[in-house]
């Protein structure tokens, strides 16, 4: 099959695949439920040059088959996008981003009390998989989908450049007076931003173990 010719043809990828439950044993098929892939090459390339820090998103599949895709992605030394694993699944939810971290665990030898860094939106089913998995990593959420979460409540576009401002500001002061200043134009959209802790949005809040200042 072609997942097996792969993982001979570059040694170390992993593939893992999750069929639906068949009560009856005598059927020779079984109906697909999900599957992950993390390339060797890109695996080992990963560990040997890149930082411990990942982006993990979820998008629809279009076309005739319902299901999401999960991605892993990393920065190289030139900040580009550097992929590392992916997974087709039944859904976005808990249960699913769990199967895939573990994975993706295994793949890159991470334990529960690893100090990697990961950013990625706030759906629902994400952040609770982030904690279970990785109960010890730094958890970022991406500046734009902030923002964009923050225009459903607070229509305003002056909004935009502000916020952006705040998340960018490399030192506490300089944090504290751009969410003040952000106050003095719309009191409601910094209460709102306030809601949210600023160690996951926020440059001037971040461990900085990453060795990456990104927030998106």
């Amino acid at each position: 099959m072609l997942w097996s010719l792969i993982k001979r043809c570059d040694t170390g990828t992993n593939v893992k695949i999750q069929v639906h439950s068949e009560p009856n044993l005598s059927l020779q098929t079984r109906v697909f439920k999900r599957i992950y892939i993390c390339l060797g090459a890109l695996k080992n390339g990963f560990k040997a040059g890149c930082r411990d820090f990942l982006r993990l998103d979820g998008t629809f599949m279009k076309g005739p088959y319902p299901g999401q895709i999960l991605t892993a992605v990393g920065l190289d030394s030139n900040n580009g996008i550097y992929p590392l694993a992916y997974a087709v699944v039944e859904s976005e939810n808990t249960n699913s981003w769990t199967w895939f971290l573990e994975n993706l665990a295994e793949d890159l030898d991470l334990t529960p009390r690893c100090n990697f860094t990961f950013i990625s939106d706030r759906q629902k089913g994400i952040l609770p998989a982030i904690a279970k998995v990785f109960p010890a990593a730094e958890h970022r959420y991406c500046l734009r989908h902030v923002y964009e979460n923050m225009k459903l409540s607070c229509k305003d576009k002056v909004l935009e450049d502000l916020v952006w401002k705040c998340g960018k500001a490399t030192s506490i002061p300089g944090f504290d007076k751009a969410m003040e200043y952000l106050k003095k134009v719309n009191e409601h959209a910094h209460a709102w931003l306030c809601k949210i802790p600023p160690k996951h949005w926020a440059r001037a809040h971040f461990t900085g173990r990453a060795l990456s200042d990104a927030v998106m």
